[in-house]
């Protein structure tokens, strides 16, 4: 299925349509791919296949490893590593090899420790940085360095990376390449392939690239891989229902929410919210930014019924536009009656929210009225289907 179309550059109303770029090309290669990608990260829809990953700064180029060099090497203020290849598509070797060559670098990465680390990126920068901090504290002047390095560490440890390959046009039939990594996989990486096909004004000759994710489509679909303590997985896309097998960005979230409520009731809320996925068919879906969320919301994902903060607080985003205006201030006020808080209206319409003190609740507290706040939601899940159906 044709996911794009061409784009056109539109200038003083007079309309110029843009040439794609084919792939035998010789007017860009691999490398200018990963030159564009290196000095311009925000390109790249990085936190679109994780939150986490939000803020990528580009390290460093060509990493020696024991598999060969990693064309590109990012990292963000929390520590979370991405590794990007880049590939001709019109390259048939590179096609079958992208994938298993991107796997063997997480491997290698995973093997080592924080300094290793280290001292590979600034040797592949060879300019006068002397450490990661240097780097990242000309983007981010408040980064704490313990916290970095732990967090590095940590990542490198547990083999929490995002990995992507970088492609001017991804159209091989990735089917038979996953089946690779079922066999061979033992890491805890989120795998995403990004396109960034190129296109050519005809007039001035400039190139134009319009990056795109390449995901749950016939050709590839994107695919999570991780290992636990005590197994490895063969591989899960991501509508499996298994805490062990969420997102790299939502088990940071319930880590750090753990924190917050402490191991029991995080349990519990994900029991909850696997129970509304099963039995309503809702959506739970992490908000992008740096401060993580969890959002609930109804199966279409018109409607958010909650959204729990990493703090544990729960906040509302446009619960008033639930069908009608009148449907969610009678969810808000019903929720603040069942939890003996208020209703608050003070500020704008897409913040209204429930709140005790001019305070936010926690989700320990709804979760200790669980089963009267499901009923609430179907109820007014309810209300809204009657409104659908009557436009």
């Amino acid at each position: 299925m044709k996911q794009h179309t061409t784009p056109i550059l539109l200038r003083n109303n007079i309309v110029e349509t843009l040439e794609k770029v084919h792939f035998d090309t010789s007017l860009y290669d691999e490398s200018w791919i990963q030159n564009i990608c290196f000095q311009n990260p925000q390109i790249l829809p990085f936190d679109e296949l994780e939150p986490t990953f939000i803020g990528m700064i580009p390290i460093c180029r060509e990493l020696s490893t024991d598999s060969g060099f990693i064309d590109l090497i990012y990292i963000n203020e929390y520590g979370f590593i991405t590794i990007g290849e880049c590939k001709l598509w019109r390259n048939p070797e590179a096609r079958r090899k992208a994938i298993g060559q991107i796997l063997d670098y997480a491997k290698d990465l995973s093997k080592w420790d924080f300094k290793k680390f280290e001292t590979e990126c600034l040797k592949a920068r060879n300019d006068n940085k002397t450490s990661l901090l240097e780097i990242l504290i000309e983007y981010f002047p408040e980064i704490d360095e313990s916290y970095l390095i732990d967090n590095i560490q940590k990542n490198l440890q547990k083999g929490r990376f995002l990995l992507t390959i970088i492609g001017d046009g991804i159209r091989e039939n990735m089917e038979e390449l996953t089946s690779y990594i079922h066999r061979n996989t033992n890491l805890n990486f989120t795998l995403g392939l990004i396109e960034i096909p190129v296109f050519k004004n005809p007039k001035t000759e400039e190139l134009i690239i319009t990056p795109r994710i390449i995901a749950k489509t016939k050709e590839i679909e994107r695919i999570v891989y991780r290992i636990s303590d005590s197994y490895v997985e063969t591989g899960v896309n991501e509508k499996q229902e298994n805490q062990n097998s969420i997102s790299i960005s939502e088990k940071v979230f319930y880590e750090r929410l753990e924190k917050n409520i402490g191991k029991e009731m995080q349990q519990i809320l994900y029991e909850f919210i696997q129970q509304l996925t099963d039995e309503l068919n809702f959506v739970s879906k992490l908000g992008r930014g740096k401060r993580l969320s969890l959002n609930i919301k109804s199966p279409n994902e018109n409607y958010n019924f909650a959204s729990i903060q990493e703090n544990g607080e729960v906040w509302f985003y446009g619960i008033t536009y639930i069908g009608n205006k009148q449907i969610g201030v009678d969810y808000l006020k019903n929720l603040a009656t069942l939890l003996n808080a208020n209703f608050d209206d003070r500020f704008k319409e897409w913040q209204w929210c429930v709140k005790r003190n001019g305070k936010y609740l926690s989700i320990v507290e709804y979760l200790n009225k669980k089963d009267d706040w499901k009923k609430l939601i179907i109820d007014t899940l309810d209300k809204t289907k009657k409104i659908d159906e009557q436009q």
